[in-house]
């Protein structure tokens, strides 16, 4: 496929469009018009759900899970006092207050579990009662204070779980209902009432710290420092963005256009989405927004260039228009269809974030070079002709500067082996590297401790009581009344002492934060035990159990059907992490998988379930994902370079310089210790988007002139010469760009910074030495005809 006819054919389109310009621009501004209106149909949001399809396992068993027992989401307060301890009455009348707030004024709070709201059984001269102990309020008698705190302080089933055994620390849960709509519209109602309970200037004191938890609560503060953070970064970047093209191109029209192809591919395409009723995340969208910004600045810098080239050099405006479109055209035309088959790879993750960041990222990349190859045109086509300079006539259009790029060039065909031996031996370098690559989905470490709510949250991971994150384990049965079973209940006690010992588990004061009904039974039994600790036991016979839940469950007792469905045909244990770390815990969750079939091998239904298990479940998905649409995006690029230099030579040589910034990019993650998350997985294929663009200039330029002229070197020094600056120019802007998320609190966004700079600034390396050198001694376009 010879380019000067390709380009024979872009110089065609050039002279029909200048021709032709206001339709091409009012037909523009029409389309981008109704799109646009689509824009107040787009649905976007981040829920967890959205990454699973209803049909996968992890999400049939959390459905079914929640179906029996309700809502496993809650609003929690950690509780930590200062110079006193929680037994204080100025504290237990606070946490009374806040219980009460909470409940009447949080949607879906349907109860209270805190040392002022318990239900314990007590004995008595008739035997005994199930009753809160300070449900008077909190005595003014302080030996009676005395006596009822060291009453709850015998209760093995609330030390070092709801309250630390040096009484410094407890908790206040707000147990919430069902929600009756998605996490993300129950948070919006949730979390701003409950977030101002909590900053009353009542509820703050030197005496105590109260630090808020809870899913719904901590996603609706994720979402707003990730919105806040990405949308003031991505404005930094688009003033930084303008900035430098004033610098660079000093042309209004130059620096409009890619401001408005940039908004405006955005707009027509989310807007479209909108008519469409597609559902988007908002998290992705990020790489849909700095892809389109970048591609914007790329295709205005290489075309306005490539025009100026000739307008210095003839002084003929629509001329110089015409042959900046045939010089240009088909090098941007391939860009987008590569970019895009790149990004519709995503297609293949099997991720509906990701199918969807996917599609509409490559209809963003055709919109934004729609814009371009209209816009630039058509508006630097109003202007009047100047007399060509005849210090440009004589160096064809070339600035001082692009014949610096060229001197640089020669040395590095000068150099060729040394430039080959230098490449080959990074890559070498960098590979162990990508094998230590650790796949990990910890909100906390892709947030930073440097973000306020994430640092409150790690201090509660930390402290006695603390833990972020949970799971459940389910063992149901097709008979009713199979939980009153003592063999059951002594399993799921066995149970809980081998997840007791898993690394994950979280362990306050030697304690392992494991709870089962098995608790409240025992609790029963002691207490009808003369409160012998040695009775804190699953009782032998079944017929007792049956009457120790029967008179639990009369006697007020409230905690029983939180962890047995009624007619007590399933159960559950609940267990605490001490922290987040997604290949252990699958490990955990395999061993607790092995010991659930052990233990209950008559279930008809046992598992483990939970939001930690869909991350985990995700952390699966999300490598396969990003794998399969990274190589697919690769194999595809890869043909269709083949396709369109007609060599198979050609299409491997050309793939090398982008490889390359991939290889850089997993080496340096791996010996950084830079996890592969949901996000830095996108950095890969939106870095190889990018660096295929420079990469496909540079050859097609080359094999044009190599056309022209039968010689290599002059074919590549031409090549230097032409675009060689432009390379430069916007790698400099998109790095600059990049540079500004360096200064966000996120860690997600700091990594997404410099690891962008590292492969684009890496990419410009490549196709400055490999891509020219390699053609250069390869020799892909034929033999040579004028040496």
């Amino acid at each position: 496929m010879k380019v000067t006819k390709i380009n024979d054919w872009f110089e065609k389109f050039g002279r029909f469009e200048i021709k032709h310009r206001w339709g091409f621009i009012i037909g523009l501004i029409i389309v981008t018009v109704v799109c646009s209106l689509g824009l107040t149909r787009l649905k976007l949001d981040n829920g967890e759900e959205d990454w699973f399809d209803d049909w996968e396992t992890t999400k049939i068993n959390q459905d079914h899970f929640e179906s029996i027992f309700g809502s496993t989401d809650s609003l929690m307060a950690h509780i930590t006092t200062k110079g006193t301890d929680v037994f204080d009455p100025e504290v237990l009348n606070m946490i009374d207050e806040l219980g009460d707030e909470l409940l009447n004024n949080v949607p879906y709070a349907s109860s209270i579990t805190s040392l002022m709201e318990l239900s314990l059984p007590i004995g008595t001269e008739d035997g005994f009662e199930v009753k809160s102990p300070f449900e008077d309020g909190v005595p003014s008698d302080p030996s009676e204070l005395a006596e009822k705190k060291a009453f709850i302080m015998s209760r093995e089933s609330l030390v070092n779980s709801l309250v630390s055994e040096d009484c410094t620390e407890t908790w206040l849960i707000v147990n919430l209902e069902q929600y009756s709509e998605g996490l993300d519209e129950a948070m919006q109602k949730i979390a701003p009432p409950a977030m101002a309970i909590f900053n009353d200037p009542k509820y703050q004191s030197d005496k105590w710290e109260i630090r808020p938890a809870g899913l719904s609560y901590t996603e609706y503060e994720e979402e707003k420092q990730i919105t806040s953070q990405c949308v003031s970064r991505i404005a930094l970047g688009f003033v930084v963005m303008l900035i430098f093209l004033i610098i660079f191109i000093r042309s209004l029209r130059g620096v409009v256009v890619p401001s408005i192809a940039t908004i405006g591919a955005l707009c027509t395409t989310l807007g479209a989405s909108g008519w469409m009723n597609i559902k988007g995340n908002n998290t992705m969208l990020l790489v849909t927004v700095l892809l389109s910004m970048a591609l914007a600045v790329g295709y205005a810098v290489h075309y306005i260039n490539s025009f100026k080239m000739y307008f210095r050099k003839t002084g003929q405006r629509k001329e110089s228009i015409v042959m900046g479109i045939r010089d240009s055209g088909w090098a941007l035309f391939f860009t987008v269809i590569t970019t895009m088959a790149g990004m519709l790879s995503f297609l293949s993750a099997g991720i509906r974030p990701m199918r969807w960041v996917g599609g509409i990222t490559a209809a963003a990349v055709l919109a934004v070079f729609i814009f371009e190859i209209i816009l630039l045109p058509c508006l630097y086509s109003f202007g009047k002709d100047k007399e060509p300079d005849p210090t440009f006539v004589d160096t064809e259009g070339s600035t001082k500067s692009d014949l610096r790029v060229e001197a640089m060039g020669k040395s590095i065909l000068n150099k060729k082996w040394i430039t080959v031996i230098a490449g080959s031996a990074v890559l070498l370098a960098v590979i162990p590297g990508m094998f230590k690559i650790k796949v990990n989905m910890n909100y906390s470490d892709m947030m930073g401790e440097r973000t306020p709510y994430i640092k409150r949250l790690l201090e509660i991971t930390r402290s006695q009581l603390g833990s972020q994150y949970s799971y459940e384990v389910l063992v149901e049965y097709e008979d009713e009344d199979s939980l009153k079973n003592p063999e059951v209940l002594k399993n799921m006690d066995e149970l809980a002492e081998r997840v007791g010992t898993l690394s994950m588990t979280k362990v306050s004061n030697g304690k392992p934060r494991v709870s089962s009904v098995t608790k409240v039974i025992k609790e029963m039994n002691r207490t009808l035990n003369g409160d012998d600790p040695d009775a804190y036991v699953i009782p032998d016979d079944q017929n007792l159990v049956s009457q120790e839940m029967f008179l639990y469950e009369i006697s007020g007792g409230s905690d029983l059907y939180d962890y047995v469905s009624e007619d007590f045909k399933a159960g559950y244990l609940h267990i605490e992490l001490a922290g987040y770390d997604g290949e252990e815990i699958v490990q955990n969750m395999d061993a607790v998988k092995e010991w659930v079939a052990e233990l209950f091998p008559d279930a008809s239904n046992a598992g483990v379930v939970g939001e930690v298990v869909q991350y985990a479940h995700m952390n699966g998905k999300l490598v396969r994902g990003s794998i399969r649409s990274i190589g697919t995006s690769l194999i595809v690029i890869l043909l269709l370079l083949i396709i369109a230099f007609t060599s198979l030579r050609t299409g491997f040589i050309a793939m090398i310089p982008n490889v390359a910034p991939i290889a850089i990019i997993g080496g340096i993650m791996g010996y950084a210790g830079v996890n592969l998350d949901m996000i830095t997985a996108m950095i890969m294929p939106m870095i190889l988007g990018i660096a295929v663009d420079d990469t496909i200039h540079f050859t097609n330029h080359i094999k044009y002139h190599f056309e022209l002229t039968g010689n290599y070197r002059s074919a590549v020094l031409n090549s230097y010469r032409e675009i060689g600056k432009t390379m430069i120019m916007t790698t400099i802007i998109l790095c600059a760009m990049f540079g500004i998320f360096l200064t966000s609190t996120m860690t997600v966004l700091v990594n997404i910074g410099w690891l962008s700079i590292v492969g684009l600034g890496s990419a410009l390396i490549a196709d400055y030495t490999l891509t020219p050198v390699l053609l250069f001694i390869t020799k892909p376009f034929g033999h040579e005809t004028n040496k």
